[in-house]
């Protein structure tokens, strides 16, 4: 047995890692083209691995859904503390709404995968959905107050009433570019000014 020197991460361990995250961007690729209808067989194939290893990783298509859905709201949360880093007040949430709606359009056939593989009525909650809306939530809250106590915003719009907007607009049209034009309208009639993208962005 060696001694002395660094020791490594077992590389079983990491190919996992890997082959976890193909099976995600495939089933993501696969429930958004395909719905609740998408083949296992043929995600573990754009994988690149086995049925086999999709099944260690995802024994149910419940769970492979749900884990797409997780990673697609850690990224829309990832990306709001970035846009709060590196964009002006009321600039930084109008992009993330806008990464919202095109989540919300790209979306609709790995919704209805979940409702399928959970077997739930269209719009019913479940302790996953309760979840992701409390993450997203507390992801713009940060912005909205940044875009209030900036003037560019009225201060008494609501986190949830915000998203409720947000999430009509994006069920109104299937032409991302046309919501995007529908949000804009929107929240004109919320805001005092328009949003300067010249503007220093908050430590």
């Amino acid at each position: 047995m060696p001694t002395g020197g660094t020791a490594r991460a077992p590389r079983p361990r990491a190919d996992a890692q890997r082959n976890r995250e193909r099976l995600l961007v495939a089933a993501d690729a696969a429930f958004g083209r395909v719905g609740a209808g998408a083949s296992l067989d043929d995600i573990a194939r754009a994988a690149g691995v086995g049925n086999a290893t999709l099944y260690r990783h995802f024994p149910t298509r419940a769970q492979l859904i749900s884990a797409v859905y997780a990673e697609r709201i850690g990224a829309l949360c990832a990306l709001a503390v970035d846009m709060r880093a590196r964009e002006p007040a009321g600039a930084a949430l109008l992009r993330w709404l806008r990464a919202v709606i095109d989540h919300l359009a790209a979306g609709r056939g790995l919704r209805e995968a979940f409702v399928d593989a959970h077997q739930l009525r269209d719009g019913q909650p479940s302790p996953e959905v309760e979840q992701w809306h409390r993450l997203t939530d507390a992801a713009v809250e940060p912005l909205l107050a940044d875009a209030e106590a900036a003037g560019v915003i009225r201060t008494d719009l609501r986190v949830d009433e915000l998203m409720a907007l947000v999430s009509a607009v994006a069920h109104i049209s299937d032409d991302p570019g046309r919501a995007h034009r529908l949000l804009e309208l929107t929240l004109e009639g919320l805001m005092l000014s328009r949003p300067s993208n010249d503007a220093a962005p908050r430590n």
